[in-house]
């Protein structure tokens, strides 16, 4: 259950290395924090077959901890089950039939990997148990919160990455609202800054992560603002003139909008669409679009959780992986792995799973490495990278011609499962309301 106070009692926490001391890293008794990114969520659910691609995981296999690397670990299809690519042309996402099950809920001592999907930041610093997630008790199993059970387990090296879903809501919801469907400023600084006086004690054998925009994620740049062709995924020409779909409001979208996955169903019934390319004619809703000028709001909330992690972190000297510049650099440009050229493109792109949010299997290797550099740079060690060609199984279109997600794409139950598990409470309740208007 979730404490009154923002209180953490410190016992158990082992003192860190002297400053300045370079030595290899120790990995033996790895931990990680965290939530479904570090959990190795993966296409809508969490199953033992990607978890041990997780990222945790090839960093403990990196090394050479493995064997001593535990996971709340759960059988296929998963929990819930996983979405698999039935069909690429026609685009056909399902889950996997059946259920699966925990197959280590009796380990005896705290997992290794303590990522809780859906955690937020102060997730870590005071939550045991929360009735709105169950994941809460799948990982954390009533022996304390994600920090007292890393003291418990006496790390020989940790790492910490939150602060993803302290923002996500407000692109999964379309409406950035503070203390709604993100975190507000202040209470992250305040939130950020009681986690790292708690985590002082282990500079020497700490790396954190930062916080991605989620504004460069698959779910927000999917489809686009301009009426395409649902048999090229091409735009739609009038008088040589690209059209863009109605939004809210009634006028059209504009450069700096973003369409999420969530509006194809939407798309599908014609909303967005005008009447004479097909369409009903009617906007789009608020909750399926983000404005420019949410997107601002939204960016300026993930520069300020990044600065206040970057500046907490410099104070005590501990090294920062910039996933937030990766993943910019990587939806600008792309990557190439083993000549393949890997986009954050829905599905065809490659280093998104199928929900649009997490990481495909390459995508976690990918940041598995980017976590090993830093590592290797930051304490004097020589951890070997990931070798990504394994993970290259992924489908592509042939053709190399671009996909219309409108109008094939994010069914209303990938949606509310996402909304169940990344969404606080208040979130879902103001998606509900606005269903009424």
């Amino acid at each position: 259950m979730r404490k009154n106070s923002l209180s953490i009692v410190a016992a158990g926490m082992a003192v860190g290395l002297i400053a300045g001391q370079a030595v290899a890293v120790d990995m033996s008794r790895y931990v990680s924090i965290g939530d479904s990114l570090t959990a190795g969520y993966i296409s809508g659910g969490l199953v033992e077959t990607t978890q041990k691609r997780d990222y945790p995981a090839l960093i403990a296999a990196s090394g050479g901890a493995s064997a001593n690397f535990q996971q709340p670990t759960i059988s296929e299809p998963g929990i819930p089950p996983i979405y698999y690519l039935k069909s690429l042309v026609p685009l056909i996402i399902e889950r996997k039939p059946g259920t699966g099950q925990p197959t280590n809920l009796q380990l005896p001592r705290p997992y290794s990997n303590l990522g809780v999907p859906g955690a937020i930041s102060l997730d870590v610093l005071q939550t045991v148990s929360d009735p709105d997630n169950p994941y809460f008790d799948l990982v954390l199993r009533g022996q304390g919160t994600m920090l007292q059970q890393a003291a418990a387990l006496n790390p020989t090296f940790l790492s910490v990455w939150i602060g993803s879903n302290d923002i996500l809501g407000a692109a999964l919801s379309g409406v950035p609202i503070d203390g709604v469907t993100m975190t507000p400023i202040p209470a992250f600084q305040q939130i950020m800054g009681l986690l790292f006086q708690q985590l002082a004690g282990y500079k020497g054998r700490l790396i954190v992560g930062n916080v991605p925009d989620v504004t460069t994620i698959a779910f927000t740049t999917a489809i686009s603002i301009y009426i395409t062709n649902p048999a090229t995924g091409l735009p739609v020409l009038i008088n040589g003139q690209k059209v863009a779909l109605i939004g809210p409001g009634g006028t059209p979208l504009v450069q700096g909008s973003y369409v999420l996955l969530t509006a194809s169903s939407y798309m599908q019934q014609g909303y967005g669409i005008p009447v004479a390319l097909g369409g009903n004619g009617q906007p789009l809703p608020n909750e399926v679009v983000l404005t420019p000028d949410e997107v601002i709001v939204i960016r300026q909330h993930v520069d300020a959780f990044n600065q206040t992690i970057a500046s907490l972190a410099a104070q005590q000297g501990i090294p920062v992986v910039d996933i937030n510049s990766i993943l910019k650099g990587y939806a600008s440009k792309g990557v190439v792995v083993g000549g393949v050229p890997l986009t954050i493109a829905f599905v065809t792109g490659g280093l998104f799973s199928l929900d649009g949010v997490h990481p495909s299997d390459v995508g976690y290797a990918i940041i598995a490495n980017e976590f090993i550099s830093k590592i290797n740079s930051s304490f004097n060690s020589s951890l070997p990278l990931v070798d990504l060609n394994p993970y290259l199984g992924i489908a592509r279109k042939a053709d190399g011609a671009p996909f219309d997600w409108s109008s094939t794409g994010f069914t209303d139950e990938m949606f509310e499962s996402l909304k169940q598990v990344f969404l606080k409470p208040a979130a879902r309740e103001y998606l509900e309301r606005m269903k009424s208007y």
